[in-house]
């Protein structure tokens, strides 16, 4: 056994040479085929062989070889293993492929009933996996072992039982009743293991059985539905919850007892007989008795995942019967209000399956407990509700109107949910045009009035408004009651409207049709473009949603509204600036807010592929505003109070990040271009050296002269004229390396002058500029659910990760971060990532090493990307980046939690 133990050693050290481990290998090969070994010794020589294998890769062929060559008979060596423990078991079988690994019946039925309990449960487990074992056969030996005496080989065979129902169909209907029968036996056992397995094989088996009579079809799933039902109260959640998903896995049902399963009374039913068809009184009471309220129990249970699971089951009984459906919807209400999102998902899951089958009878009672969910806290349970509304058919105008109400109240709250809003209000106009066409006067009156100015106009209010009027005539061409004008209105909203309509149409095809709906009064809110015909336009609404998505990317190359928009402003900016040194900030700030937001809107609807130059406006917009604000702290009226110097302090923090995230997050530049951002970050670091007090100056000189090398060498090798601030600044640059390295110097650097020459530079929006960003996201982590880690053990972090127009150049890390300062950084290998063109894809498990003596910890993770522009004052972190790093990414939180703590 020493030995043994010093081989061990030997293998799963990773610095053994490898003549040692072949010399290790032949000594076990050898020792394996004596006959001299114990059982005990035999076992552990497998298991070696197996360690061997799995930690040398390279040795795994020479292993199965070795064992081929060695044993004239490869089923002794099986032999030799299953006489063993489970260990043994594994270990071989972990060697042998599956031709060596082959078992004849007597075999496999002795070592299935064998003496040893933890080798028969991994037969059974096992069996279908990695030997060959005909179906009959080992159905048989499962039915034999269910009346085993351990609850875990009981387990074991029914999960057995279960798995080969789902492989195929057994045509022998006397087979399939054991199979039922013996899963109904085993609902009353004392172990929750073995309860779980057999309602498993009741549903599956039970389902079987009924389809295979088609005389006794109906009564045999009224009784499969009432032996799940009976375990609705049992005290194991499991049990309960797989009760509910066997349920719902049934097809069919009669109506009393679906009915019966809402009630804990017993009902009584007039046409008892005739309902379960061949059916006595006395079975029928039986059966409601193990039905009675079943489902009321699972809605109510304490615990999320039977109620989940209840709801589900709800999701397929609900289109087996109308009158039931109308009855669970009660219940469905009540589940709205859980306390568990997950189950408010599944509520709103079946309703809207309900909906979409016409099923789903809103009453007045339901309002207050439907539609308060669009003012939910969840966006997925709000987005859940509304994608009810859309195919929901509301029976009178009451309901219309308070949907309508609750959506504006939804766009009040949360703002985000905008688009998805405007989508709701354009599908409720098409299914509901009666309703529509009876609350048009009060709605056109507010537009109108909104309009013409009489009171705050609400731009998000009325766009919904406008949404729902002109969505009413979209499909039959009749505008009935809706006034023309209403269109005219509508399409000084098209840019922020035509999401809405997304489905069917695109936004020429959209703005065709109000242009051609407006025109029936002569009256059309401006000059209308006559683009297609009433024939045009029906066929474009028509389209298939792929044909739309194709047309857009044929209509593509003609838009170009986004990039005059942004060539627009970027145009402006250098007026701007201007006004900004004649000290005319806060109206600028003014305007700069309102580009912002349009800009912002704009990015999230975006569908034209503009997103690059959309986002590279907002960068630019971003940092002019900070410039605004940083250069009214350096006007000569401006007192130098402790308070400002931390409020510009903070200012230029976030300048800094600004700009270097424009040189680093954005290819694509040209020379001249290239020049202009690091015109910008010499700006940002002239500004710190004009007040001492704000940080190293002795460290951001060394920055600032590095990017003015890079300026210089790039003005050589282009015909771009420096500007006035480069020039200047040259000459400062040789003249303040003196007093930088002075440290008796208290007095700020001379570079105020040399800034009043800057001059902010136009930038284009011509298209070849690209945006570097990435998408993180931690699955199934939160608050309420953290991922295990053990103390001073490393800990696994499961990343996907979402690269756009990254290249292979390019260094990215993942940075992991806690609130104490700690920073641990993860090198992301761009080889590694799928995919090819602009998208990469990425997912892994990262490792954080830090996990001290605590019962919880909560991490930051983000994408960072090392800006290699930078070459002076490099970041020295042992196994990180060198250089500064540019976040791609919003932080990510994580949490861990400790499973030892008390």
């Amino acid at each position: 056994m020493h030995t043994l133990s010093v081989m061990r050693s030997q293998i799963i050290n990773p610095s053994t040479p490898k003549s040692n481990l072949i010399s290790i290998l032949q000594a076990l090969t050898h020792a394996l085929q004596s006959t001299n070994q114990t059982r005990n010794q035999t076992h552990h020589i497998l298991k070696l062989l197996s360690d061997l294998a799995a930690h040398h890769s390279s040795l795994s062929q020479l292993v199965l070889d070795s064992l081929r060559s060695n044993s004239p008979d490869p089923s002794s060596i099986t032999h030799l293993a299953f006489e063993g423990t489970v260990e043994s078991l594994h270990a071989i079988t972990s060697i042998l492929d599956d031709g060596l690994v082959s078992l004849d019946d007597s075999l496999f039925v002795s070592l299935c009933f064998g003496p040893n309990v933890s080798a028969r449960i991994w037969m059974l487990r096992n069996a279908g996996l990695r030997f060959q074992v005909r179906p009959a056969l080992l159905l048989g030996v499962c039915l034999g072992l269910t009346k085993d005496p351990y609850p875990y080989v009981r387990e074991a065979s029914l999960e057995g039982i279960h798995s080969l129902c789902e492989c195929g169909v057994f045509e022998d209907v006397s087979l399939v009743e054991a199979c039922y029968g013996r899963g109904v036996e085993l609902l009353s056992d004392m172990h929750d293991c073995v309860r779980l397995s057999a309602v498993r094989v009741v549903a599956s088996w039970g389902v079987m059985l009924a389809a295979s009579n088609a005389d006794m079809k109906n009564y045999l799933s009224n009784e499969v539905f009432a032996k799940l039902c009976s375990m609705a109260r049992d005290m194991s959640m499991k049990v309960r919850a797989e009760a509910f998903n066997g349920i719902g896995k049934i097809e069919i049902v009669s109506e009393d007892f679906l009915l019966q399963s809402l009630s804990k009374r017993v009902l009584t039913f007039g046409k008892t007989k005739k309902t379960l068809y061949q059916s006595t009184s006395e079975q029928f009471v039986k059966l409601a008795t193990s039905v009675a309220g079943a489902l009321v129990h699972g809605l109510e249970d304490e615990f999320f995942e039977v109620r989940k699971s209840a709801c589900q089951s709800l999701y397929t009984l609900t289109i087996l019967s109308l009158e039931f459906a109308h009855e669970a919807i009660n219940f469905l209400m009540d589940m709205l209000n859980d306390d568990s999102v997950v189950v408010q998902l599944q509520a709103l899951e079946t309703l809207h399956h309900m909906a979409i089958n016409g099923f789903l009878k809103l009453q007045e009672i339901h309002l207050h407990m439907f539609l308060g969910v669009l003012v939910d806290n969840n966006r997925e349970v709000r987005y859940a509700e509304r994608k009810i509304l859309k195919v929901v058919k509301l029976n009178d105008r009451v309901l219309f109107k308070s949907s309508i109400d609750s959506l504006l109240e939804n766009l009040v709250h949360y703002p985000q949910d905008e688009d998805d809003v405007l989508s709701a209000f354009s599908h409720l106009g098409r299914n509901h045009k009666k309703y529509v066409g009876l609350i048009i006067k009060e709605i056109f009156e507010e537009v109108e009035a909104a309009f013409e100015g009489n009171f705050e106009f609400n731009s998000v209010r009325i766009a919904a408004l406008l949404t729902l009027s002109i969505s009413s005539p979209l499909l039959n061409g009749h505008i009935g009651s809706i006034p023309p004008v209403m269109f005219s209105y509508a399409v000084t909203f098209l840019g922020r409207i035509y999401c809405a309509f997304s489905d069917i149409m695109d936004r020429n095809a959209l703005l065709a049709y109000l242009c051609e709906k407006s025109r029936s009064t002569g009256h059309s809110g401006g000059d209308a473009p006559n683009l297609a015909t009433k024939e045009e336009i029906e066929s474009q609404i028509t389209r298939d949603p792929k044909e739309v998505a194709n047309y857009k990317e044929e209509q593509q190359l003609a838009n170009n509204e986004v990039i005059d928009f942004t060539n627009y402003i970027l145009a402006k900016l250098p007026d701007m600036w201007a006004m900004i040194q004649s000290g005319f900030t806060n109206k600028v700030l003014g305007s700069l807010r309102c580009w912002k937001e349009e800009l912002t809107t704009m990015m999230a609807s975006d569908s034209s592929g503009y997103g690059d130059a959309l986002a590279f406006t907002l960068q630019n917009l971003r940092i002019f505003k900070l410039l605004a604000e940083v250069w009214q702290h350096l006007l000569p009226e401006k007192t130098d109070s402790s308070q400002r110097m931390g409020v510009l302090e903070s200012k230029l923090g976030k300048l800094d990040k600004r700009v270097k995230e424009l040189m680093c997050r954005f290819l694509g530049f040209s020379a001249e271009e290239e020049i202009t951002v690091l015109e910008l970050i010499l700006v940002t670091f002239s500004l710190r050296l004009c007040k001492v007090k704000i940080c190293s100056a002795n460290q951001t000189f060394k920055k600032l002269n590095a990017i003015y090398l890079q300026v210089e060498s790039l003005l050589k090798e282009s015909s771009t004229l420096p500007s006035n601030f480069i020039v200047e600044l040259g000459k400062l640059l040789h003249e303040s390396s003196t007093a930088i390295n002075e440290a008796s110097s208290r007095n700020p650097l001379p570079f105020d002058e040399c800034l009043k020459l800057f001059s902010f530079k136009k930038f284009t929006s011509h298209g070849t500029i690209k945006h570097l960003k990435a998408e993180l996201s931690i699955p199934n982590n939160d608050l309420e659910h953290p991922f295990p880690f053990v103390s001073r053990l490393p800990a696994g972090i499961p990343c996907n990760i979402t690269a756009h127009n990254v290249s292979t150049e390019k260094r990215l890390w993942l940075r992991i971060s806690m609130d104490d300062g700690f920073v641990h950084h993860v090198f992301l290998d761009l080889d590694l990532f799928e995919g090819s063109g602009k998208v990469k894809k990425f997912a892994f498990v990262a490792p954080f090493y830090r996990t001290a003596k605590a019962g919880s910890v909560t991490l930051k993770v983000s994408i960072g990307l090392e800006s290699l522009f930078e070459n002076a004052c490099p970041v020295q972190r042992h196994g990180g980046p060198k250089r500064e790093l540019v976040l791609l990414c919003a932080e990510k939180q994580v949490y861990l939690s400790n499973v030892n703590k008390e």
